[in-house]
This record gives structure tokens, sequence and C-alpha cells, in this order.
């Protein structure tokens, strides 16, 4: 995912979900739990689109939407 944010002009986004992959070695249960918490409200990660050059990157999105729905349902069938 976090590839796909940096490619798609999204590296803010990239960088906290590389947070919470380090967290997880420490802290699991914690981690879960931010990212559960980046998935919540305005500005979220479900609201994030990738775009190159103002140009929405189709294949992209259509990964990381599937990307982003496994790593919440990972998070939440604890």
């Amino acid at each position: 995912m976090s590839v796909l944010l940096r490619a798609g002009d999204n590296g803010s986004w990239a960088d906290r979900l590389d947070q919470c992959r380090a967290q997880l070695l420490q802290d699991e249960e914690f981690a879960h739990s931010q990212i559960i918490k980046l998935y919540g409200g305005m500005g979220s990660l479900n609201d994030v689109v990738l775009y190159q050059d103002g140009q929405p990157l189709i294949s992209s999105n259509n990964e990381f939407n599937e990307l982003r729905t496994q790593l919440f349902e990972l998070c939440t069938q604890r």
C-alpha cells in the first residue's frame, strides 16, 4: 500500500502506514487500533484517490481499494 501511495502522490499517507507497520512488531494490538483510526472521519484513508500528473491512476486505485479493504478486515477480525 505504501508503494502505491507514494506513486500516487500521497507520501504522507505512506509514511503513516509505514509507522503502523513498524508498530506491529512492538505492540500488535496498539498498531491495529491505530490502523483502524486511519479509516474514520473526513480526510481518512477511505478518501484517498491516487493521482499522477493530475490524472487518476485507475489500475492503482483499484488495487489500493482492494488492499485497503483487506487491511481493515484483518485489523477488525480479531
